[in-house]
């Protein structure tokens, strides 16, 4: 299933475009997309991940708090 990433900053708006990614390999081939391990790991790389909720990771750095990442579903 495909999945969308969006970074939000400290004001709650997003900072990019969401990530649109593939979870399965396969997957990520036949839709030409990147993988959602690769995409979380780029955008989360060199900071602490906190669980915020059931799609939410909120993200530290030197334990201040500078961005959340939210995971849906993409549609079919």
């Amino acid at each position: 299933m495909a999945k969308a990433i969006l970074v939000l900053g400290l004001d709650g708006l997003a900072l990019a475009p969401a990530v649109l990614c593939a979870e399965a390999a396969e997957e990520a081939r036949k839709l030409n997309l990147p993988l959602f391990e690769d995409v979380f790991a780029r955008l989360s790389a060199g900071k602490e991940l906190r669980i915020n909720g059931s799609t939410g990771y909120e993200l530290f750095e030197a334990g201040e708090w500078v961005a959340t990442l939210e995971v849906f579903d993409s549609p079919s």
